[in-house]
């Protein structure tokens, strides 16, 4: 079963997660035909900016 789960800042709305994780399924299901869509599940976690960086710089300072 594939999982897939993507890690972004906070602020996408449902619908637009729900595009994504649509998306996303389509590539799975057209790459692995044998696997049935129910077997694919996308899940999303929200991190706030002051929890990621990149590059070796806080991001809630790089990307306000």
């Amino acid at each position: 079963m594939p999982y897939i789960n993507i890690s972004l800042f906070p602020g996408q709305n449902k619908e637009k997660k729900a595009q994504i994780a649509a998306e996303i399924s389509d590539v799975i299901r057209r790459e692995l035909p044998a696997v049935p869509a129910q077997n694919i599940w996308v899940t999303f976690t929200e991190i706030p900016a002051d929890e990621w960086v990149i590059g070796g710089k806080p991001c809630a300072v790089t990307h306000k």
